[in-house]
Order: structure tokens, then C-alpha cells, then sequence
């Protein structure tokens, strides 16, 4: 299956793309894509964290087809073909 992931914010800074597709064996799990892009940007560890070795930056938001997923239920998170997956920081200041 094809996912394509929007990086905003920091992320976008890390990985220097906007955007990019994933191919994904069936009955992956969104945990399955974090630890991919992970793998490709290891700059991206930091934020997303081990995924069970760490824990992810708080400031991190992912969203699944434009609704809030909660980073410690990426496992339970099952993807499908089209998906779109949206990784993000907030940023604050005062």
C-alpha cells in the first residue's frame, strides 16, 4: 500500500521535504511508517522518539487523514492504502 506523508514545522526543517510517499507491506500500523521515516531521517529520532526505546518530543502532532492521533496508540493505528499522515510540531513561545 501507498501513504503519503506532509512534514510541517520542524519536521519539514529536518527532512528539507515537504511531502513524500511511503510503500507499506499490508496491515501496517502508523508505528510502522514512524519508525521508517525515522530510519530515513535520523535527525527525526529526537521528535519521534524509539517508539518503545524513548519516548516522542510532546510537541509532536500526528494526524491520520486530518484527525489527531495520539503517538502512544501508533501501534493500534492501522493504516490503509491512500492514507494521508500529517507530522508536526507545535511551537510555542511568549
Amino acid at each position: 500500500m501507498r501513504v503519503r506523508v506532509i512534514y510541517l514545522g520542524v519536521v519539514r526543517q529536518k527532512t528539507g521535504k515537504t511531502e513524500e510517499e511511503y510503500e507499506l507491506a499490508d496491515k501496517s500500523s502508523l508505528k510502522d511508517l514512524l519508525v521508517k521515516v525515522s530510519e530515513r531521517y535520523p535527525l527525526l529520532k529526537d521528535i519521534i522518539g524509539g517508539l518503545g526505546e524513548g519516548h516522542a518530543d510532546p510537541t509532536l502532532l500526528v494526524t491520520l487523514n486530518e484527525h489527531s492521533i495520539r503517538i502512544g496508540e501508533s501501534g493500534n493505528t492501522m493504516l490503509k492504502d491512500g492514507d494521508k499522515i500529517m507530522l508536526m510540531t507545535v511551537i510555542g513561545g511568549g
